[in-house]
């Protein structure tokens, strides 16, 4: 169980969960701007990275991995760069179901249009060679998500309503992806206060400019010249892509699922299109649980996940 604790000097518990679903959404972009504050993030998305830091001491710590592919995601975390941290909040990044591991006070959900989001995720699967480059988007959202008894679009779907739910019986708030792009210096603002962080002004607007495309554009564009990663991850696509290229077949295969969440999330409502006639592939809850244990998480049958789950198939 990984993402218990952070298992540093100086930090005994996470305070802050900072959820996304496994598929491209941004959620990286609060992530930084929070290490930029001098908020801790440790284990980022579940990876071990103990051997990337050196403690100098109380809450200071030197960043020491070389070459770090992780700032093509994370910009501040280059290479000999020091921290003093601040003893409250540390944030745990991932993109767990909610109730496998110990919830912290605060949640923070960030989210993506689930039409960007899916398309994205097939660009970057491609890119990856994850899928064939000839496969299709619609193939693609109807395949099965790694090792879960359900499809990209499938899963994106569960995930979201279950978070919803938990949200609303445990509290916390949504962060969109679309709100950073268009406004990211009150989009980070809404986030402190919800973190009861203060900051100034200036401070704010420099974490905004560490954190932003094209410093992150760069990063990558280092470690592509210097081969420590050999495949470009992104994109840089301004929200509302979906609209820009879906055909009324894509949109009749996506939409009509999501009516609830996009009403939820308050984006655009599904377009007047008829639902694409597709077997449905079979999720039982029993076999979400087992596929959730096998990433070695906690999942009982008769769990509060079980329990969303079941609302969240219907």
């Amino acid at each position: 169980m990984l993402q218990i604790h952070p298992d540093r000097p100086g930090f005994a518990q996470y305070d802050v969960d900072l959820v996304s679903a496994e598929i491209p959404c941004g959620a990286a972009w609060l992530a930084n701007c929070l290490l930029e504050l001098d908020v801790s993030l440790w284990k980022p998305w579940a990876v071990d990275d103990s051997e990337h830091w050196q403690h100098l001491g109380g809450h200071e710590y030197r960043y020491a991995l070389r070459d770090s592919p992780w700032s093509r995601v994370l910009p501040a975390l280059t290479e000999n760069r020091m921290f003093r941290f601040r003893s409250a909040p540390s944030v745990r990044a991932h993109h767990f179901w909610p109730g496998v591991y110990p919830a912290p006070t605060r949640t923070i959900l960030f989210v993506r249009d689930p039409r960007d989001a899916l398309l994205s995720a097939w660009h970057r699967m491609r890119r990856l060679g994850g899928i064939a480059s000839d496969v299709d988007l619609i193939a693609f959202i109807r395949s099965q998500y790694f090792h879960y008894p359900l499809s990209w679009s499938g899963y994106l779907l569960v995930f979201l309503r279950v978070w919803r739910a938990w949200l609303a019986s445990r509290g916390g708030v949504v962060v969109r992806f679309e709100d950073y792009r268009r406004d990211p210096i009150g989009t980070l603002q809404a986030a402190l206060d919800y973190l009861d962080i203060m900051e100034s002004p200036e401070r704010i607007a420099q974490a905004v400019a560490a954190s932003s495309f094209e410093r992150v554009q760069a990063a990558e564009s280092r470690l592509l010249a210097d081969r420590v990663v050999d495949i470009p991850l992104l994109r840089g696509e301004s929200p509302g892509e979906y609209a820009r290229v879906f055909d009324s077949a894509m949109h009749a295969a996506i939409d009509p699922r999501y009516a609830d969440i996009c009403a939820w999330l308050d984006y655009a409502p599904p377009s007047a299109c008829a639902a694409t006639e597709v077997a449905a592939a079979h999720a039982d809850v029993d076999d979400i649980l087992h596929a959730v244990r096998i990433a070695g998480l906690q999942a009982g049958a008769d769990g509060w996940l079980a329990c969303a789950l079941r609302a969240a198939l219907v």
